[in-house]
């Protein structure tokens, strides 16, 4: 297996189905599972009654690795009890400490032991264990304190498991170094590997760029490992700029949503069984490979016609290929988004070059 240059496939609730039909090793280095997919469903779902574990069933079946999302920072949103979907509302993290999650409730050594003894359970059966979070906020230094104290507590109970931190935040934490001495916190406080989900990144703003290159490259000189998290084909540029690995979906799961909850449908849209067949949700594009492009499998001769297991696949394979090639490039992976030509590749190269231009200066 590579040294670096992962990719972790974030599944979607029902890809347990995927999963079962896929044969021989699997085309990710590992998965990401949201805790509220492992949520009972709730009356109003027609899955009611059924398994709601069947994702981290079947890879256990296959022994492919997984790793939690406690996906939790949406419970410090000050609508969370009027917003949280059923499913969410159901899962055994939100319900530890009554909605919406304040720093106060979560500093509290009562409902904080609490949390961590679920979070510990929902995790068992993973090789890493990852802590809860909420979003950093640059405005309030005491979100960077409840976060440590909730790593520093999963860390106590990590056992042989790697430890996992959230750090999610704005664009505007990057900018000001919130981010980056918050990186330096949850190292500190026990993270050995550090996701970084920033909320409404623009990957268009070369500034920005630098920024979240910059905190890639802080993290790995603290120790941790860093992974560019849901943040589209720009988490090959952080690879090849240092970071571990990069997570994205087959379809969902490219970037993170600009709003850190939102009001449910009216309504409740209802999703079918197999999305990809009877038409539900965004369409499934194919990977052009060796591009950085997605399009509709019908307009490429080389994707599989109506065979959405097989295109995931593909997906997946092709992303993992891509990060493998930005962590044997390195910063010359430059070249390689030259050779691409896109305007946002281009501006990607010009933000390595960036980089490399300051390793040589220092």
């Amino acid at each position: 297996m590579a040294s670096r240059g992962f990719f972790y496939a974030r599944l979607e609730d029902r890809d347990w189905n995927f999963l079962e039909k896929l044969a021989g090793d699997p085309p990710f280095d590992g998965s990401v599972i949201r805790a509220n997919y492992l949520a009972e469903h709730p009356p109003e779902d027609r899955r009611h009654g059924q398994q709601h574990d069947r994702l981290t069933e079947t890879l256990e079946k296959k022994r492919w690795p997984w790793a939690l999302d406690p996906h939790t920072a949406p419970h410090a949103h000050p609508r969370a009890h009027e917003w949280t979907t059923p499913q969410a509302r159901n899962c055994t993290l939100a319900q530890a400490i009554p909605l919406p999650w304040s720093l106060e409730s979560l500093t509290d050594p009562e409902s904080q032991g609490e949390l961590i003894d679920r979070s510990v359970a929902l995790q068992e059966s993973a090789g890493t264990l990852a802590a809860p979070y909420i979003e950093v906020d640059r405005r309030d230094p005491r979100s960077i304190h409840v976060n440590t104290q909730l790593i520093t507590a999963t860390a106590e109970r990590a056992g042989d498991q790697r430890v996992l931190a959230y750090l999610q935040a704005l664009p505007g934490s990057l900018r000001s170094g919130t981010a980056a001495e918050a990186a330096r916190r949850f190292i500190e406080a026990g993270a050995e590997t550090i996701f970084i989900r920033i909320r409404g990144f623009d990957s268009a703003k070369l500034d920005l760029l630098v920024d979240y290159l910059e905190l890639v490259e802080l993290i790995v000189l603290d120790g941790g490992r860093a992974v560019a998290d849901s943040a589209g084909y720009f988490g090959t540029v952080a690879v090849a700029a240092g970071a571990d690995a990069m997570t994205g979906g087959a379809r969902y799961f490219r970037t993170i949503p600009g709003t850190l909850l939102s009001r449910p449908p009216e309504p409740p849209q209802e999703d079918s069984e197999d999305d990809d067949e009877k038409g539900g949700g965004p369409p499934l594009l194919y990977e052009l490979p060796g591009l950085l492009e997605r399009v509709s499998p019908r307009e490429e001769p080389a994707a599989p016609d109506g065979e959405p297991v097989l295109i995931r696949a593909h997906n997946f394979r092709e992303l993992r290929q891509m990060s493998r090639l930005a962590a044997k490039e390195g910063l010359r992976f430059a070249e390689t988004l030259r050779t691409i030509g896109s305007p946002q590749a281009m501006l990607w190269a010009r933000a390595l070059d960036q980089r490399a231009e300051r390793r040589r200066a220092s």
